[in-house]
Protein backbone atom coordinates (compact mmCIF):
# COMPACT_ATOMS: atom_id res chain seq x y z
CA UNK A 1 0.00 0.00 0.00
CA UNK A 2 2.99 2.32 -0.37
CA UNK A 3 2.63 4.29 -3.60
CA UNK A 4 5.98 6.07 -3.57
CA UNK A 5 7.75 3.35 -5.55
CA UNK A 6 10.15 2.60 -2.69
CA UNK A 7 8.88 -0.89 -1.88
CA UNK A 8 7.46 -2.18 -5.13
CA UNK A 9 6.93 -0.92 -8.70
CA UNK A 10 4.28 1.76 -9.21
CA UNK A 11 2.71 2.98 -12.43
CA UNK A 12 2.90 6.78 -12.28
CA UNK A 13 -0.30 8.76 -12.45
CA UNK A 14 -1.61 10.21 -15.71
CA UNK A 15 -4.38 12.76 -16.23
CA UNK A 16 -6.93 10.04 -17.00
CA UNK A 17 -6.47 8.64 -13.47
CA UNK A 18 -8.45 11.57 -12.05
CA UNK A 19 -11.53 10.12 -13.76
CA UNK A 20 -13.24 6.73 -13.44
CA UNK A 21 -11.46 3.62 -14.69
CA UNK A 22 -12.83 0.70 -16.72
CA UNK A 23 -14.70 -1.76 -14.53
CA UNK A 24 -12.61 -4.90 -14.05
CA UNK A 25 -14.20 -8.38 -13.84
CA UNK A 26 -13.26 -9.03 -10.22
CA UNK A 27 -16.47 -9.23 -8.12
CA UNK A 28 -15.09 -6.82 -5.50
CA UNK A 29 -13.88 -4.17 -7.94
CA UNK A 30 -14.38 -0.78 -6.32
CA UNK A 31 -13.84 2.79 -7.51
CA UNK A 32 -13.84 5.13 -4.55
CA UNK A 33 -13.58 8.88 -4.04
CA UNK A 34 -13.34 10.63 -0.71
CA UNK A 35 -12.78 14.29 0.14
CA UNK A 36 -12.75 16.31 3.31
CA UNK A 37 -12.70 20.06 3.88
CA UNK A 38 -12.35 21.83 7.22
CA UNK A 39 -12.84 25.51 7.99
CA UNK A 40 -10.85 25.72 11.21
CA UNK A 41 -11.75 29.34 11.89
CA UNK A 42 -15.41 28.34 12.25
CA UNK A 43 -14.84 24.83 13.59
CA UNK A 44 -16.91 23.25 10.84
CA UNK A 45 -15.91 20.54 8.40
CA UNK A 46 -17.07 17.49 6.58
CA UNK A 47 -16.11 14.42 4.60
CA UNK A 48 -17.83 12.79 1.66
CA UNK A 49 -17.38 9.44 -0.07
CA UNK A 50 -18.66 7.64 -3.16
CA UNK A 51 -17.76 3.96 -3.57
CA UNK A 52 -18.91 2.26 -6.77
CA UNK A 53 -19.17 -1.54 -6.81
CA UNK A 54 -20.49 -2.16 -10.31
CA UNK A 55 -20.05 -5.95 -10.22
CA UNK A 56 -21.99 -6.20 -6.96
CA UNK A 57 -24.78 -4.06 -8.37
CA UNK A 58 -24.64 -1.17 -5.92
CA UNK A 59 -22.81 1.96 -4.86
CA UNK A 60 -22.08 3.48 -1.46
CA UNK A 61 -22.55 7.12 -0.52
CA UNK A 62 -21.63 8.75 2.77
CA UNK A 63 -21.85 12.42 3.73
CA UNK A 64 -20.76 13.59 7.18
CA UNK A 65 -20.67 17.13 8.59
CA UNK A 66 -19.14 18.26 11.91
CA UNK A 67 -20.89 21.38 13.23
CA UNK A 68 -19.31 24.01 15.49
CA UNK A 69 -21.53 23.15 18.48
CA UNK A 70 -20.62 19.43 18.44
CA UNK A 71 -23.58 18.16 16.45
CA UNK A 72 -23.03 15.85 13.50
CA UNK A 73 -24.86 15.64 10.19
CA UNK A 74 -24.81 12.18 8.65
CA UNK A 75 -26.31 10.36 5.70
CA UNK A 76 -25.57 6.97 4.15
CA UNK A 77 -27.14 5.41 1.08
CA UNK A 78 -26.57 2.29 -0.98
CA UNK A 79 -28.22 2.95 -4.34
CA UNK A 80 -28.72 -0.03 -6.63
CA UNK A 81 -27.53 1.64 -9.80
CA UNK A 82 -23.94 2.42 -10.76
CA UNK A 83 -22.91 4.63 -13.67
CA UNK A 84 -19.28 3.56 -14.24
CA UNK A 85 -18.60 6.70 -16.25
CA UNK A 86 -19.50 9.15 -13.45
CA UNK A 87 -18.24 9.53 -9.89
CA UNK A 88 -21.63 9.87 -8.26
CA UNK A 89 -24.11 8.03 -6.06
CA UNK A 90 -27.08 8.90 -3.85
CA UNK A 91 -27.09 12.62 -4.66
CA UNK A 92 -23.32 13.07 -4.16
CA UNK A 93 -21.20 13.91 -7.19
CA UNK A 94 -17.49 14.54 -7.78
CA UNK A 95 -16.63 16.51 -10.92
CA UNK A 96 -13.17 16.97 -12.45
CA UNK A 97 -12.76 20.46 -13.92
CA UNK A 98 -9.02 20.18 -14.63
CA UNK A 99 -7.29 16.87 -13.80
CA UNK A 100 -5.40 17.00 -10.49
CA UNK A 101 -5.89 20.78 -10.33
CA UNK A 102 -9.56 21.73 -9.91
CA UNK A 103 -12.55 19.67 -8.85
CA UNK A 104 -16.10 20.26 -7.69
CA UNK A 105 -18.13 18.39 -5.06
CA UNK A 106 -21.93 18.61 -5.00
CA UNK A 107 -24.47 16.98 -2.71
CA UNK A 108 -28.23 17.36 -2.66
CA UNK A 109 -30.17 14.99 -0.44
CA UNK A 110 -31.20 14.17 3.12
CA UNK A 111 -29.10 14.70 6.24
CA UNK A 112 -29.78 13.44 9.76
CA UNK A 113 -28.67 15.98 12.37
CA UNK A 114 -27.46 14.09 15.46
CA UNK A 115 -26.64 15.68 18.84
CA UNK A 116 -23.36 13.71 18.92
CA UNK A 117 -21.48 11.25 16.74
CA UNK A 118 -21.56 8.34 19.19
CA UNK A 119 -25.15 7.69 18.11
CA UNK A 120 -23.74 6.17 14.92
CA UNK A 121 -22.93 3.06 16.95
CA UNK A 122 -26.55 2.21 16.11
CA UNK A 123 -27.30 3.98 12.81
CA UNK A 124 -30.85 2.69 12.41
CA UNK A 125 -31.92 3.93 15.84
CA UNK A 126 -30.10 7.24 15.31
CA UNK A 127 -31.83 7.90 12.00
CA UNK A 128 -35.25 6.91 13.33
CA UNK A 129 -34.90 9.25 16.31
CA UNK A 130 -33.62 12.15 14.21
CA UNK A 131 -35.52 12.47 10.92
CA UNK A 132 -33.58 13.86 7.99
CA UNK A 133 -33.75 17.43 6.76
CA UNK A 134 -32.88 18.63 3.22
CA UNK A 135 -29.19 19.34 2.69
CA UNK A 136 -27.17 21.01 -0.05
CA UNK A 137 -23.39 21.13 -0.30
CA UNK A 138 -21.41 22.82 -3.08
CA UNK A 139 -17.61 22.97 -2.81
CA UNK A 140 -14.92 24.17 -5.22
CA UNK A 141 -11.67 22.30 -4.56
CA UNK A 142 -8.24 23.36 -5.81
CA UNK A 143 -5.02 21.43 -5.26
CA UNK A 144 -2.15 23.01 -3.32
CA UNK A 145 0.28 20.11 -3.76
CA UNK A 146 1.13 17.47 -6.35
CA UNK A 147 -0.87 14.27 -6.34
CA UNK A 148 0.76 11.41 -4.47
CA UNK A 149 0.15 7.86 -5.57
CA UNK A 150 -0.13 5.50 -8.50
CA UNK A 151 -1.03 1.91 -9.29
CA UNK A 152 0.91 -0.93 -7.70
CA UNK A 153 2.48 -3.29 -10.23
CA UNK A 154 3.57 -6.89 -10.03
CA UNK A 155 7.05 -7.99 -11.03
CA UNK A 156 5.66 -8.66 -14.52
CA UNK A 157 4.65 -5.00 -14.90
CA UNK A 158 0.93 -5.79 -14.72
CA UNK A 159 -1.48 -4.48 -12.05
CA UNK A 160 -0.51 -6.07 -8.74
CA UNK A 161 -2.54 -9.04 -7.50
CA UNK A 162 -2.69 -8.66 -3.72
CA UNK A 163 -3.85 -12.25 -3.27
CA UNK A 164 -7.21 -13.82 -2.53
CA UNK A 165 -8.82 -12.19 0.49
CA UNK A 166 -6.15 -9.47 0.72
CA UNK A 167 -7.68 -6.99 -1.71
CA UNK A 168 -7.72 -3.47 -0.31
CA UNK A 169 -6.29 -0.62 -2.39
CA UNK A 170 -4.20 -1.57 -5.41
CA UNK A 171 -4.26 1.94 -6.88
CA UNK A 172 -4.49 5.07 -4.80
CA UNK A 173 -4.19 8.87 -4.97
CA UNK A 174 -3.95 11.43 -2.16
CA UNK A 175 -3.78 15.16 -2.84
CA UNK A 176 -3.83 18.13 -0.45
CA UNK A 177 -6.19 20.98 -1.37
CA UNK A 178 -7.96 24.16 -0.39
CA UNK A 179 -11.64 24.72 -0.88
CA UNK A 180 -14.56 27.05 -0.51
CA UNK A 181 -18.30 26.79 -0.86
CA UNK A 182 -21.50 26.54 1.10
CA UNK A 183 -23.49 24.10 3.19
CA UNK A 184 -27.22 24.32 3.87
CA UNK A 185 -29.03 21.94 6.24
CA UNK A 186 -32.67 22.59 6.99
CA UNK A 187 -32.89 26.26 7.97
CA UNK A 188 -29.17 26.58 8.80
CA UNK A 189 -26.39 27.55 6.40
CA UNK A 190 -22.65 28.18 6.42
CA UNK A 191 -20.03 29.49 4.01
CA UNK A 192 -16.80 27.47 4.16
CA UNK A 193 -13.24 28.51 3.35
CA UNK A 194 -10.62 25.99 4.39
CA UNK A 195 -8.27 23.16 3.52
CA UNK A 196 -8.53 19.43 3.09
CA UNK A 197 -7.63 16.42 0.97
CA UNK A 198 -9.01 14.23 -1.79
CA UNK A 199 -8.46 10.46 -1.86
CA UNK A 200 -9.19 8.28 -4.91
CA UNK A 201 -8.67 4.52 -5.23
CA UNK A 202 -9.59 1.75 -7.64
CA UNK A 203 -9.22 -2.03 -7.78
CA UNK A 204 -10.68 -4.89 -5.73
CA UNK A 205 -11.60 -3.82 -2.20
CA UNK A 206 -12.57 -5.87 0.86
CA UNK A 207 -12.74 -3.70 3.98
CA UNK A 208 -11.98 -6.67 6.22
CA UNK A 209 -8.84 -7.65 4.27
CA UNK A 210 -6.38 -5.99 6.66
CA UNK A 211 -6.24 -5.97 10.48
CA UNK A 212 -6.00 -2.19 10.95
CA UNK A 213 -4.65 1.13 9.75
CA UNK A 214 -4.16 4.68 11.06
CA UNK A 215 -4.39 7.56 8.55
CA UNK A 216 -3.47 11.17 9.31
CA UNK A 217 -4.15 13.75 6.58
CA UNK A 218 -3.82 17.45 7.46
CA UNK A 219 -3.38 20.46 5.19
CA UNK A 220 -2.22 23.33 7.38
CA UNK A 221 -2.20 25.82 4.51
CA UNK A 222 -1.15 26.26 0.93
CA UNK A 223 2.50 25.96 2.02
CA UNK A 224 2.42 23.01 4.42
CA UNK A 225 0.60 19.68 4.43
CA UNK A 226 1.15 16.11 5.51
CA UNK A 227 -0.48 12.77 4.87
CA UNK A 228 0.75 9.83 6.96
CA UNK A 229 -0.28 6.20 7.25
CA UNK A 230 0.57 3.35 9.59
CA UNK A 231 -0.95 0.06 8.43
CA UNK A 232 -0.78 -3.61 9.33
CA UNK A 233 -1.08 -5.29 5.97
CA UNK A 234 -2.84 -8.55 5.20
CA UNK A 235 0.50 -10.38 4.98
CA UNK A 236 1.41 -9.20 8.50
CA UNK A 237 3.93 -6.53 7.52
CA UNK A 238 3.82 -3.16 9.28
CA UNK A 239 4.04 -0.27 6.83
CA UNK A 240 4.74 3.32 7.84
CA UNK A 241 4.73 5.82 5.02
CA UNK A 242 3.49 9.21 3.84
CA UNK A 243 4.52 12.59 2.50
CA UNK A 244 5.14 16.20 3.44
CA UNK A 245 4.45 19.21 1.26
CA UNK A 246 6.18 22.51 1.99
CA UNK A 247 5.13 24.56 -1.01
CA UNK A 248 6.66 24.32 -4.43
CA UNK A 249 6.28 21.60 -7.03
CA UNK A 250 7.42 18.52 -5.09
CA UNK A 251 6.66 16.23 -2.18
CA UNK A 252 9.06 14.87 0.43
CA UNK A 253 8.57 11.24 1.42
CA UNK A 254 8.42 10.22 5.06
CA UNK A 255 10.83 7.41 5.99
CA UNK A 256 10.03 6.78 9.65
CA UNK A 257 6.91 7.19 11.80
CA UNK A 258 6.38 6.55 15.51
CA UNK A 259 2.84 6.71 16.89
CA UNK A 260 1.36 6.87 20.38
CA UNK A 261 -2.45 6.94 20.35
CA UNK A 262 -4.71 7.93 23.24
CA UNK A 263 -8.12 6.32 23.82
CA UNK A 264 -11.04 6.84 26.16
CA UNK A 265 -12.91 4.10 28.01
CA UNK A 266 -15.05 3.34 24.93
CA UNK A 267 -11.99 2.74 22.77
CA UNK A 268 -12.50 6.01 20.90
CA UNK A 269 -9.25 7.78 19.92
CA UNK A 270 -8.90 11.09 21.75
CA UNK A 271 -5.56 12.15 20.28
CA UNK A 272 -2.10 11.04 19.29
CA UNK A 273 1.58 11.91 19.16
CA UNK A 274 3.46 11.31 15.92
CA UNK A 275 7.21 11.47 15.44
CA UNK A 276 8.27 11.51 11.80
CA UNK A 277 11.55 11.62 9.92
CA UNK A 278 11.49 12.64 6.29
CA UNK A 279 13.75 11.58 3.42
CA UNK A 280 16.03 14.55 4.12
CA UNK A 281 16.64 13.37 7.67
CA UNK A 282 14.57 16.10 9.32
CA UNK A 283 12.53 15.31 12.43
CA UNK A 284 8.97 16.56 13.00
CA UNK A 285 6.69 16.17 16.00
CA UNK A 286 2.96 16.14 15.33
CA UNK A 287 0.27 16.29 18.02
CA UNK A 288 -3.37 15.59 17.28
CA UNK A 289 -6.44 16.32 19.40
CA UNK A 290 -9.81 14.77 18.60
CA UNK A 291 -12.53 17.42 18.44
CA UNK A 292 -15.44 15.28 17.24
CA UNK A 293 -15.63 11.59 16.32
CA UNK A 294 -18.03 9.36 14.40
CA UNK A 295 -17.82 5.55 14.37
CA UNK A 296 -18.62 3.97 10.99
CA UNK A 297 -19.18 0.28 10.33
CA UNK A 298 -18.47 -1.90 7.33
CA UNK A 299 -20.08 -5.34 7.53
CA UNK A 300 -19.44 -8.28 5.21
CA UNK A 301 -21.73 -11.29 5.25
CA UNK A 302 -19.82 -14.54 4.85
CA UNK A 303 -20.98 -17.62 2.96
CA UNK A 304 -21.54 -19.53 6.21
CA UNK A 305 -23.97 -16.89 7.49
CA UNK A 306 -21.59 -15.16 9.89
CA UNK A 307 -20.71 -11.48 9.63
CA UNK A 308 -17.24 -9.98 9.52
CA UNK A 309 -16.90 -6.29 10.23
CA UNK A 310 -14.60 -3.37 10.76
CA UNK A 311 -14.99 -0.09 12.59
CA UNK A 312 -13.66 3.15 11.14
CA UNK A 313 -13.41 6.10 13.51
CA UNK A 314 -13.66 9.32 11.52
CA UNK A 315 -12.37 12.09 13.78
CA UNK A 316 -12.32 15.80 13.18
CA UNK A 317 -8.87 16.65 14.50
CA UNK A 318 -6.85 19.70 15.50
CA UNK A 319 -3.20 19.21 14.48
CA UNK A 320 -0.11 21.00 15.76
CA UNK A 321 3.32 20.80 14.13
CA UNK A 322 6.34 23.12 14.15
CA UNK A 323 4.41 25.84 15.96
CA UNK A 324 1.52 25.75 13.51
CA UNK A 325 -2.08 24.73 14.02
CA UNK A 326 -4.05 22.99 11.32
CA UNK A 327 -7.26 21.03 10.92
CA UNK A 328 -7.86 17.72 9.27
CA UNK A 329 -9.24 14.24 9.83
CA UNK A 330 -7.77 11.22 11.60
CA UNK A 331 -9.03 7.84 10.46
CA UNK A 332 -8.64 4.75 12.67
CA UNK A 333 -9.73 1.51 11.00
CA UNK A 334 -9.87 -1.69 13.05
CA UNK A 335 -10.97 -5.16 12.07
CA UNK A 336 -13.02 -6.70 14.88
CA UNK A 337 -11.57 -10.06 15.91
CA UNK A 338 -13.44 -13.18 17.09
CA UNK A 339 -13.38 -11.90 20.68
CA UNK A 340 -14.87 -8.54 19.73
CA UNK A 341 -11.61 -6.63 20.12
CA UNK A 342 -10.48 -3.85 17.81
CA UNK A 343 -7.25 -5.30 16.45
CA UNK A 344 -5.21 -2.11 16.17
CA UNK A 345 -6.24 -0.93 19.62
CA UNK A 346 -5.39 -4.34 21.08
CA UNK A 347 -2.00 -4.23 19.36
CA UNK A 348 -1.13 -0.93 21.02
CA UNK A 349 -1.56 1.39 18.06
Amino acid sequence: MDYSGRFRPVRPLVAADDFNHPVEPHPFFNESRYAHLVDGAQGIGGWFRVGQRANQGHAEMTACLYLPDGRVGFCFARPGEVDPARAEAGGLRFEVIEPFVRRRLLYAGPMHILPHGELMENPRAAFQAHPAVPCEVALELESVAPAHGGELLGDDGQPYDEGEGRYFARAHVDQSLRGRGHVRMGDESWTLNGHGLIDHSWGPRIWQAIPWYRWFPCTFGDDFALCLMVVRQADGRLLRTGYLHEGGPGLVHVDEISLASRYDARGYPTGFDLGITDARGRRFEVVGETVNAVPCRHVRRLDDGRTDHTRIMESLTRYRCNGREGWGLAEYMDHVDADGRFEGVAAGW
